[in-house]
């Protein structure tokens, strides 16, 4: 990290004044790797009430398997259907009650990833799934939050998709460009977007009607299975501005690859219908200009914890054109179980694909 990125990052956080505040749940994030992750019912019970007891003394475990089938029929693959997994072990420590009230939070999470999807096939630019990742078993976050005053901070292993240049209401869409876009992630070559995570440091403000983000991440990955054992020469530093639960603004930048600047529109309309919009411009990087918009529909009305998604997103490139991608998807929630049918439309210059998909999850 240079000098210059941490002396960016210590003024904005010298202007954080905020009390600790934690991820809010979201019933319909339908990956365990997206912030907020959580489902009512567990596979295996309550463990004779010990899941209360250790969450009553700030101990909170967590594991999660999504599996998922693909398919596009209509492009002469060689293997027609595609599977891939993801296995999340998660533990959550509240040090205010594990140790003093003065304490905040330690985080630590840790995947199991395998098999294929159509990404490798098709090129995308946005990844036909937010959990297909090279196979791998890796540590990913790691992390200590601490509140400071009014100031909250977060240091240790952070992925930038954990925080930044998100939409609440693009949660249920299983298109990895509904996370954080698809921009960001491809001009960085992957580099602090899941499943890889780096040293960094956070800090966010949160009042009323209004909260502020910034953060500093290591711009490269040195080490294996996710345990850096270097700190690079470069960094990725964020900033967003959030008003009224409405309207994001933010920037980054990357000592390397350039900066990027978007805006967010993100609001529940009306009871069971939200919507969000988000714009963003890379000049002179692989991805210039990136758009999407879609609308989520939950839950209910069909079904009290169902789900409906669907988001259209354009990207345009330097060198290969421009791409669009439609997806629609129904989650259906059973307790633990979450069955999640998904189809999308992919427009590149050279094809156009149709991906038929299913993601089962499963909270153990």
């Amino acid at each position: 990290m240079t000098i210059a990125s941490i002396g960016a990052f210590g003024v904005v956080l010298a202007l954080a004044t905020s009390a600790h505040a934690d991820v809010k749940e979201d019933p319909c994030a339908c990956s365990p790797v997206k912030p907020g992750f959580f489902r009512r019912g567990t596979l295996t019970g309550d463990w004779d009430d010990l899941r209360d007891k250790l969450k009553a003394k700030g101990i909170i475990p967590q594991a999660v398997y999504a599996g998922e089938v693909f398919a596009a029929p209509d492009q002469g693959l060689d293997h027609q259907v595609r599977g891939a997994g993801l296995l999340v072990l998660s533990l959550d420590l509240e040090l205010e009650k594990l140790v003093d009230s003065h304490f905040g939070q330690l985080h630590v999470s840790t995947l199991a990833i395998h098999g294929h999807g159509l990404s490798a096939d098709l090129m995308d630019l946005y990844g036909i799934s937010g959990n297909v990742a090279e196979q791998d078993v890796r540590l990913f976050e790691l992390w200590v939050e601490q509140p400071i005053h009014k100031a909250t901070i977060r240091a240790g292993l952070l992925s930038a998709d954990q925080e930044f240049i998100l939409a609440r209401h693009s949660t249920a869409l299983l298109n990895a460009t509904f996370g954080i876009i698809s921009q960001l992630s491809f001009n960085v070559n992957g580099i602090t977007v899941y499943p890889v995570a780096t040293p960094g440091v956070s800090a966010r403000l949160e009042l009323p009607g209004f909260t502020a983000r910034a953060a500093v991440f290591d711009g490269d990955q040195h080490g294996v299975h996710g345990i850096p054992n270097a700190i690079g020469p470069t960094s990725l530093t964020a900033g967003e501005l959030e008003f009224g639960e409405l309207l994001k603004l933010g920037i980054w930048h990357h000592t390397d690859r350039g900066n990027g600047y978007y805006a967010i529109l993100d609001h529940q309309l009306e009871r069971y219908l939200a919507a969000f919009v988000r714009v963003s411009s890379s000049p002179n990087q692989p991805v210039t200009k990136y758009i999407d918009t879609g609308i989520r529909i939950g839950p209910g009305p069909f079904r009290k914890h169902d789900f409906i998604g669907v988001g259209i997103a354009f990207a345009g490139t330097s060198a290969r054109g421009a791409e669009t991608l439609v997806e629609g998807t129904y989650q259906a929630q059973f307790g633990w179980l979450t069955i999640q049918p998904d189809f999308q439309l992919l427009f590149q210059r050279e094809r156009t694909a149709v991906i038929i998909a299913t993601r089962a999850t499963i909270v153990f």
